[in-house]
């Protein structure tokens, strides 16, 4: 098994007659999907080899069926967000250079606003078999390419080789223990590597994955009752919502799941407390990596002393922390297999440093190995000397009540350099006070860190991700 698309022809091998794939309209067996796949993979065959063909789609199995038919192909599959805003999709597009945008009927008007010279265009629905030859890809091709999310500057295109997803892949699996027993539950957008990354570790343990087009926690909940799920992998506000759905242990859906996960983004620590408390013999996990660096740690929840951590490196996976401060924190950098080679047309070199990542992140490790993110290297807050993570002033904030959203940047100051401004999103019918949030920062946090002003807002600039663009946010 050496590139991607093997995934799926040896799960159709082992267990051609298993239920493979499930989407609100249809369902695939192993040897269906498959064949599914070649059929599409056909059309591609006109292209040349790593040419980039990209596509835009929600979680159906219209994804998986043109992703896979892509790099069956021995093409580059680019794979574009649903809330695409129309500048950053021409952006890409403009970037990518693909030979051929695949859509939904959903979302073919948006693509077809499109330029680029000799681009073609088509639904998924107006794709024909043709008779052509199959084609091989290599293990150091590139199997996929994402552009990152842009919470900082602007997106970069990361392109992903075949072995580099295998061994992200495998990774998940034994860590996690995916079987082929388990059934997962996908909510999360495929064109995303979290969402994309569970899609793999399905195909390649030969698991049944259901789809979902939505994060809806009602609709998340029906689906693991009416398809018996074992695995939900979800982000962190999407299980704090479904926690605080769920009011009677009694009649609750998750407590025979046998695995949550989730990403870095951070985690409350009361729904991870929360989470634990309502699985039966279940476990609460999470990772950190990048697009550019997949998986680089994992986090089982089974120490509350370490509630705050993303865990240890992966095997084979390499973490260190570069300009340490007297408290052990700086810049993480990642080595491994997982790692990108290059970003896109070589661009933002300076990211790569003697095979190692420069992630941008802020972290520490503590005496046991275990990592913890403290921020953007970006949004360090310099007050009088004093380095401030953000991170650490949302965390305390986030726990109280009626706050389901908060920001902290630096804002300049005549005497200090630099004092800490909050924006706040508030719940829905809450009545916090910035007096509540500044006398909360009073009793648990050192002076020179108490917020100098609060902001409420209805909500935050956003990538096309969902993640918060905290660059925009700053004065």
């Amino acid at each position: 098994m050496n590139t991607v698309n093997r995934f799926l022809t040896d799960s159709s091998k082992a267990d051609p007659e298993k239920l493979a794939l499930i989407d609100d309209d249809s369902k695939f067996t192993f040897s269906q999907l498959e064949e599914k796949v070649i059929k599409f993979s056909s059309f591609l065959n006109q292209f040349k080899e790593k040419s980039v063909i990209s596509i835009l789609f929600e979680n159906t199995s219209e994804f998986v069926i043109s992703y896979l038919g892509i790099i069956n192909s021995g093409c580059v599959a680019h794979l574009i967000p649903t809330g695409i805003s129309q500048s950053n999709l021409q952006n890409q597009i403009s970037s990518a250079q693909p030979k051929l945008i695949l859509s939904s009927n959903s979302y073919f008007n948006q693509i077809d606003d499109i330029e680029l010279e000799n681009l073609e265009k088509l639904k998924f629905s107006d794709v024909k078999e043709i008779s052509s030859k199959n084609k091989t890809p290599s293990p150091t091709d590139y199997a996929y390419l994402i552009y990152t999310s842009g919470t900082t500057s602007t997106p970069k295109g990361v392109p992903i080789t075949h072995s580099s997803c295998i061994f992200s892949t495998k990774n998940i699996a034994k860590t996690l223990h995916y079987s082929k027993n388990d059934v997962d539950l996908l909510p999360l957008q495929m064109s995303h590597s979290f969402g994309l990354g569970c899609l793999h570790t399905s195909l390649y343990v030969g698991s049944t994955l259901v789809l979902q087009k939505n994060s809806k926690p009602t609709d998340i909940l029906e689906s693991i009752k009416k398809h018996n799920i074992t695995t939900l992998a979800a982000i962190p506000s999407t299980l704090s919502n479904i926690t605080s759905n769920i009011t009677d242990d009694s009649i609750n859906p998750l407590s025979n799941l046998r695995l949550i996960i989730t990403n870095s983004t951070f985690f409350p620590p009361e729904t991870i407390k929360k989470l634990r408390s309502i699985l039966k013999n279940g476990i609460v996990a999470t990772y950190y990596g990048l697009t550019e660096a997949s998986r680089s740690t994992f986090m089982i929840f089974n120490d509350e002393k370490k509630i705050e951590s993303v865990g240890k490196p992966s095997d084979g996976v390499q973490i260190k922390i570069k300009n340490e401060n007297n408290d052990g924190i700086g810049e993480i950098l990642i080595r491994g297999p997982n790692i990108i080679d290059n970003y896109w047309k070589n661009e933002y070199s300076e990211n790569k440093s003697d095979d190692w990542l420069r992630t941008g992140d802020l972290g520490k490790f503590d005496e046991d190995g275990f990592l913890y993110i403290m921020g953007r290297v970006d949004d360090l807050i310099n007050i009088s000397g004093e380095k401030v993570y953000p991170q650490e002033i949302e965390r305390i904030v986030k726990v109280l009540s009626g706050i389901e959203e908060v920001v902290a940047i630096p804002m300049k100051h005549k005497s200090f350099g630099e004092v800490v401004k909050l924006f706040v999103k508030k719940t829905i019918d809450s009545e916090i006070t910035s007096m509540d949030i500044i006398t909360h920062c009073i009793n648990n946090m050192e002076r020179f860190k108490v917020p100098a002003k609060i902001e409420f807002v209805e909500d935050f600039p956003r990538t096309d991700y969902g993640k918060i663009k905290r660059f925009m946010l700053k004065e």
